[in-house]
């Protein structure tokens, strides 16, 4: 296909360099055609005098990494990211350097103090004993807030997700009765329903946002904060986000994550979206929850907690 008929967005291929894979154009003028290519991690798309070359149309116009790329950035007449990004195979391969059994690995599993697997499914264990099986409603029902402020706290109290300023500006919020209930109300929704879109997300995260928070103490409307109970209790459904390694991630894999400090439905359904993608993507590995996937993410950011 000549460059005439190339549009910014289509997918192409290079003839010669199939281990390239789908290739996004991303620029197109008079004279030159700039093209990002899946599976190069090159920061910069890659430039080509117009005529030199003649692309062939991608048997697909969608592609999961390729769909969700960040904007690219103009600088000096080329177009790229705002860092190197790693392939779906360095990833992997990054994560096997550091947990060679993969999701099995035992060093990866640890006990219910060390490792990254096993200490998670226990707080979700006691998630499940504390507020799980319609103890939330029955609460409600009884207009017990108190009981579950404690529950909830000491929950993320033996977690080393949360800050200790995040969870204590979570213990002071659950001294206001009325808001702490709507958060519970709106928490117990979320959790009894069938399906993560913006129409059950926003009310709870509106619950989250009019959480008090004293004046010169720490924020509670955090993203931990808003995500930490919904991960623990359905580690198959809800994924936690911390913020610094969450963005890292997600631009060390090139996604774009649609990032906004306040807690809502646009930048959730994001990171929802790049878990299902990076799930699929790691089949190969056998990821079991968005447990596995988080502590795929934090890996490949380079360094691990």
């Amino acid at each position: 296909m000549g460059e005439a008929n190339l549009k910014k967005g289509m997918y192409v291929m290079h003839p010669a360099r199939p281990e390239w894979g789908p290739g996004k154009v991303c620029f197109v003028d008079g004279q030159n055609i700039h093209i990002y290519f899946r599976d190069e991690s090159d920061q910069m798309a890659k430039k080509f005098k117009t005529g030199t070359i003649q692309f062939l149309v991608a048997p697909s116009q969608s592609d999961p990494i390729l769909d969700n790329l960040p904007p690219l950035k103009e600088k000096d007449g080329f177009f790229g990211l705002t860092r190197e990004r790693l392939t779906v195979r360095q990833a992997i391969n990054l994560f096997l350097n550091t947990f060679p059994g993969g999701f099995n690995d035992p060093r990866y599993l640890g006990d219910e103090k060390v490792g990254e697997r096993n200490y998670k499914l226990k707080s979700h264990a006691n998630f499940v004993r504390l507020l799980g099986n319609g103890q939330l409603d029955d609460y409600l029902a009884h207009d017990k807030v108190k009981e579950m402020g404690n529950h909830a706290h000491s929950l993320i109290g033996e977690m080393n997700l949360v800050s200790l300023y995040e969870a204590m500006a979570f213990k002071r919020a659950m001294e206001d009765h009325d808001a702490a209930t709507r958060f519970f109300k709106e928490m117990a929704r979320v959790l009894a329903s069938d399906r993560i879109d913006r129409d059950v997300m926003e009310p709870y995260f509106r619950s989250v946002m009019d959480l008090p928070a004293e004046e010169g103490k720490a924020r509670v409307a955090t993203w931990p904060i808003a995500t930490i109970f919904l991960f623990l209790a359905q580690p198959d459904r809800h994924m936690f986000l911390k913020p610094g390694i969450t963005k890292e991630s997600a631009e060390r894999l090139g996604f774009e994550l649609n990032y906004d400090p306040h807690p809502n439905w646009r930048t959730y359904e994001s990171l929802l979206r790049m878990c299902a993608i990076y799930k699929e993507m790691l089949k190969e590995l056998a990821p079991r929850d968005w447990i596995d996937v988080q502590s795929f993410f934090w890996v490949v950011r380079g360094e691990r907690e």
